[in-house]
């Protein structure tokens, strides 16, 4: 079975470190080359795939669209949910990092950002960015719609998608593709290879760089491949996973 995970291209949000979460950002250029390069990618792997799931964000979204023109995959193959979006950030979302550090301090900005179950402030029922967010995407319920979230909430909500969707597709020999996020991809990450909680904490992913995973029946991977040919991605992604190996 073989599992493809692509996290976006980068966001004009990324570039200008803001906390992006639940906001529209849409793909910066280099964001679009990024998408491009990982569609060309996934071509060049000769898979086909049978399903493809994303998020309801604007960047994931987007970098779906562009691997679709270039593998040729149907619309009816693509499956959007607001499960796969990327953490909720809060009343931090759409700020600068540096403005936030300012107003609530280094310390706190750094729990919220890297430890597992701190929870930013939360958007108010009065703030335009909520009342936005519920206009946007007025299919979720109300009671579902996050206001702020931890690492831990975000992948809970993740994981229940991954069990009632994802599972079942691979299980039935479908060879899957998600375009999501870095906290999204966390979760779905840590389940595959058994992490634990500061694993998860320090998993990263770069940018538009498509990962497979060969998987047994019991979905345990059995190989792992980035496919990319930059040397920076392949050093950081090697550093990555052997800080991980630590931490286990």
């Amino acid at each position: 079975m073989s599992l493809f995970l692509v996290r976006h291209g980068k966001t004009r949000w990324t570039e200008e470190k803001r906390f992006a979460g639940w906001g529209d950002a849409e793909l910066s250029d280099i964001g679009l080359a990024e998408a491009h390069s990982a569609a060309k990618a996934l071509k060049a792997s000769g898979q086909k795939f049978d399903m493809c799931f994303t998020s309801c964000l604007a960047r994931a979204k987007r970098t779906t669209e562009i691997i679709r023109g270039e593998m040729g995959l149907a619309a009816d193959h693509i499956q959007y949910d607001w499960r796969l979006n990327e953490r909720h950030y809060g009343a931090l979302q759409e700020e600068l990092r540096s403005d936030m550090v300012l107003k609530h301090g280094a310390d706190n900005v750094l729990s919220w950002r890297y430890t597992y179950k701190a929870v930013p402030p939360a958007l108010g029922e009065d703030d335009p960015r909520w009342l936005e967010q519920l206009a946007r995407l007025p299919d979720i319920p109300l009671q579902q719609h996050p206001r702020s979230e931890s690492m831990f909430q975000a992948s809970e909500r993740t994981l229940a998608f991954w069990d009632d969707e994802i599972v079942p597709a691979l299980q039935a020999k479908k060879t899957v593709l998600i375009v999501a996020h870095t906290n999204s991809i966390r979760a779905m990450v840590g389940r595959l290879e058994g992490f634990n909680e500061a694993q998860s904490t320090a998993f990263r992913i770069s940018t538009a760089v498509p990962r497979r995973y060969e998987l047994n029946e019991d979905l345990k991977p059995v190989k792992v491949r980035d496919l990319t040919r930059d040397p920076k991605v392949i050093l950081r992604h090697w550093m990555i996973r052997r800080w991980l190996k630590r931490l286990a």
